[in-house]
């Protein structure tokens, strides 16, 4: 069993990317399935989208307060809630259902396929959420707080299924609290538009604070990167903080903080972190955090009417095709149809994924093609869910026998010539082999030869 949840960005700059998703998430859910029949996993699937609002800080525009589909009004954007827009146009049959549901072979609530009916969905979240994308904290908000209107979501998570996190963004994470003072046309802040705070007061190059330098980073930030600082297990700075100055925190929302939290969403997470070996749990039903996000930076505006700081693009360089070059503007160098394909560095994002330790991938997302990413997670995800028991046909047979496969000093499997002796009654703790009905008894990979 799987329960799928994906993340999608929102925002204005995402449409080519949703596209490109749209078109090449059925290659994941090929790849989900089991190679020996074709069958899929039990599997539910999920969407959420990056807008969280921004509080109230602004009183219009993308980020401003928002009317819910249910009438209600929002600060907070989209709340983390399951989006289901559209669902009946989709080939959703259920008008309640919150996300979409195949088991034992069948469409529980739509009709069709299943990753026609998610690229669907996917395609009509548009591209109208928040500029400052919350893309963790939406997870945080969707899964795990309590009373802002993800009710009853929480039941999509079944105690014993393998729990999968995608996502899929442009922009770094930039889950900042609204008293934080990131959000708002702020006098202090003029000239640095919203979504490089979220970078100059989370990220750090070669050792500096960027809030230190917030317009003219030194020549060393020409170089990688990382997320700042290596966030605890709570929250980094004091809430609310003044932004307006050099703080010797990020006031971004902790890292290891919503990590763990996600983790403890399984009794016992099958996962490998900085943590003491003896801590980190192992069962059958790990978290798994597959993301898609930028790792190239490209700037994209979100003041139009301010001058872009030329620190917009730290990190590496993008490479972007010559044809998507068009018309860059003569002031701040900003190409609109470039910066459609290009994206800013996902240095929060890919910290994040790393809390998982080897259960993490990251791919880019100035890729043109998401084919590729999207069969390795698949791929991933359905290795955890294949069936290991050997076919019902052997348990029929009379005459098996069971060898040993040791590798040499070179790696090369070599076949012990002595087999295996059959279990009898007489043995008790001695190596021999038996063909059994119970699914638990096969778990472990075993070579048979008959």
């Amino acid at each position: 069993m799987l329960d799928l949840i994906f993340m999608i960005d929102n925002s204005p700059s995402m449409a080519l990317k949703q596209a490109k998703l749209q078109s090449q998430f059925p290659k994941l859910i090929d790849a989900l399935k089991d190679p020996n029949d074709g069958t899929l996993p039990d599997l539910r699937l999920a969407i959420i989208d990056s807008d969280l609002g921004s509080g109230g800080a602004y009183s219009t525009g993308t980020c401003g307060p928002k009317t819910l589909s249910d009438g209600s009004s929002s600060t907070y954007g989209d709340l983390g809630r399951f989006q289901m827009i559209g669902a009946q146009a989709c080939g959703v049959t259920d008008p309640g259902a919150m996300w979409l549901e195949h088991s034992k072979g069948q469409a529980l609530n739509y009709t069709g396929d299943i990753g026609a009916v998610f690229s669907c969905l996917a395609g009509k979240l548009g591209t109208l959420g928040c500029g400052l994308e919350h893309s963790l904290q939406a997870f945080e908000f969707a899964l795990v707080a309590d009373g802002i209107g993800n009710t009853n979501q929480r039941q999509m998570l079944r105690p014993s299924a393998y729990l999968g996190l995608v996502f899929l963004s442009d922009e770094d994470d930039c889950s900042a609290a609204p008293n934080d003072g990131l959000f708002g046309n702020r006098p202090e802040l003029n000239g640095e538009a919203a979504s490089l705070r979220c970078g100059t007061r989370s990220h750090a190059c070669g050792g500096v604070n960027l809030t230190e330098t917030p317009r003219a980073f030194p020549p060393r930030c020409r170089s990688w990167c990382p997320s700042r600082p290596a966030p605890p297990a709570t929250d980094d700075c004091p809430n609310p903080t003044d932004t307006s100055v050099p703080t010797t925190c990020s006031p971004l929302r902790g890292l290891a903080a919503m990590a763990t939290e996600i983790k403890a969403l399984k009794s016992k997470p099958r996962i490998r972190s900085s943590q003491p070996a003896s801590s980190a749990g192992r069962s059958a039903t790990p978290t798994w955090p597959p993301r898609l996000t930028g790792s190239r930076p490209f700037p994209i505006p979100t003041a139009p009417t301010r001058p872009i700081p030329r620190s917009t693009t730290i990190g590496r360089s993008a490479t972007i095709p010559t044809t998507c070059r068009t018309n860059p503007d003569p002031v701040t160098g900003f190409d609109a149809t470039a910066a459609s394909w290009g994206a800013t560095g996902g240095l929060r994002m890919s910290a994040f994924v790393d809390q998982f330790g080897d259960n993490g991938l990251k791919f880019s997302i100035c890729q043109p093609d998401f084919s590729a990413a999207m069969s390795k997670i698949g791929s991933a995800l359905g290795k955890k869910m294949q069936n290991l028991c050997l076919p019902a046909i052997y348990a029929q047979l009379t005459t098996c026998t069971a060898n040993y496969l040791i590798p040499d000093a070179n790696g090369n499997l070599i076949r012990q010539p002595t087999p295996v002796p059959k279990c009898n009654a007489q043995q008790s703790n001695a190596p021999c082999y038996s063909l059994a009905t119970n699914r638990r008894l096969a778990r472990a990979p075993h070579t048979w030869s008959s």
